[in-house]
């Protein structure tokens, strides 16, 4: 019910950028655009219906995850734990046992190991005493090869003002028959020669892709999160292949969302740390009242607890749209603190109101339409987002839009309570700047 349109992809184009095999297919669903899908329960769904097929590795991903997750990894699913060694028969053989160990783990879906061996091929043995007696080369035998299964560009045509190159090539149904491998004619001085004169055809095994990291050889288990949070459930994971004794010289390593997860989350710590060094600094040379600088960066902190409620409820972790959520509400927070706070210096240095509580609630009773404005406008306008939280396509603005909301809610609550009350306790002018403003008088 939720699918609108599908279609398939197997294997690559001849300059696809993606480096696949046939082995390998993708299907693309366009779920129906309506408010009412659940994306989580779309993937379920599809999950269930792939695992009726045995045999087949399978994986469930997002358009935006997978250009994520391609562009972090080189891997379509959320972590890919990379497996470094020399011996590739040995990281297969690690590979397996810590697929087994993740097995069940609570958070993990799609969960593989995309081995690599195993592909049938055929092995030419060249016979040099054969190839002399014929009057051939090596290269000759490698060409004839190359130009009958692989094609070779002899020429070019036009078809209008397009070129189009011509290529010498087997037909298809002589191609797709191995069998008839061994009857390929070689054109050699003497006449033509079959393959099988000049060289043994073995039927052998080898390796699809041997994958690089930096110089080194790795192999690759892959796995999605699903129903729990993203670093909780890495954190499951390296603790059971922490477990593990792996061979000497190999190790494993973990990349994916949670480690630019936690790379952003740092980045973003350094960040604000300097952005709250240069508000403290501005607010200092800003205000008449040096509490009041103080009293804004106290109050920062303390208006991100809605955000960080609503992020716990959501279940999903710090990601990328929670961090933006964050940032927004420490904007809308700081705003709201200032103006409240300078509004209470105009009161006492410009109208000359005396600093008490009354006059303290009268700043706080002025400035509530302005605060509560703020609040309800930007509460309406990611409304709509956070109501599609679980809806294709809001993998950012959703968790983003929950954060914001929450962090409204408690902000603009400190605002109007918390911030008048330590504003009377702790701020207004200090004994110096009123008798000041005595002597200036």
């Amino acid at each position: 019910p939720y699918v609108a349109t599908i279609e398939q992809q197997v294997g690559r184009a001849e300059l696809g950028e993606d480096t696949w095999g046939p082995h390998r297919s993708e299907f693309h669903v366009e779920l129906k655009a309506d408010a009412s899908v659940d994306q989580t329960e779309a993937e379920d769904a599809l999950r269930q219906i792939l695992a009726r097929y045995p045999g087949l590795q399978t994986e469930v991903v997002t358009f935006l995850g997978d250009r994520i997750s391609e562009s972090l990894t080189g891997e379509t699913a959320d972590i890919a734990i990379k497996i470094f060694g020399d011996q590739l028969d040995a990281l297969d053989g690690v590979a397996h046992r810590v697929t087994g160990a993740l097995a069940g783990t609570q958070g993990i879906a799609d969960l593989q190991f995309k081995a690599e061996s195993g592909t049938p091929t055929f092995a030419l043995h060249l016979d040099a005493a054969a190839l002399a007696a014929s009057g051939l080369k090596i290269q000759d035998v490698l060409d004839a090869v190359q130009t009958n299964y692989a094609g070779t560009t002899v020429g070019q045509t036009y078809a209008g003002i397009r070129a189009v190159n011509v290529t010498l090539l087997l037909p298809e149904s002589a191609r797709n028959r191995p069998e008839l491998l061994s009857s390929l004619m070689i054109a050699s001085p003497f006449g033509p020669v079959p393959l099988s004169q000049v060289a043994r055809i073995v039927p052998t095994q080898t390796r699809y892709t041997v994958a690089h990291d930096g110089g080194q050889r790795f192999v690759s288990i892959t796995f999605n999160v699903v129903g729990r949070g993203l670093q909780a459930t890495v954190d499951d994971a390296k603790a059971k292949v922490a477990t593990l004794k792996l061979p000497p010289g190999v190790y494993a390593e973990f990349s994916g969302a949670a480690a630019a997860q936690t790379a952003s989350r740092n980045q973003l710590l350094l960040y604000t740390a300097f952005a709250l060094v240069l508000i403290g600094m501005i607010l200092f040379i800003s205000f008449h009242w040096r509490a009041n600088t103080w009293l804004v960066l106290i109050n920062l902190p303390f208006s991100l607890i809605g955000s960080v409620a609503a992020i716990a409820l959501m279940g999903a972790g710090l990601s990328v749209g929670a961090m933006v959520g964050l940032v927004t509400v420490f904007g809308v927070s700081a705003r709201n603190a200032i103006l409240l706070l300078a509004h209470y210096e105009h009161l006492v240095e410009v109208e000359g109101a005396p600093w008490n509580a009354d006059t303290v609630l009268r700043g706080a009773q002025e400035r509530l339409v302005p605060i509560l404005m703020t609040a309800a406008v930007t509460a309406l306008g990611l409304m709509p987002l956070a109501i599609g939280l679980h809806q294709p396509g809001q993998e950012i603005e959703g968790p983003m839009a929950v954060t914001v909301l929450g962090g409204l809610l408690s902000s603009t609550l400190l605002n109007l309570v918390v911030l008048p009350a330590l504003a009377e306790r702790f701020g207004g002018p200090s004994p110096r700047e009123s008798e000041s403003e005595e002597v200036a008088a």
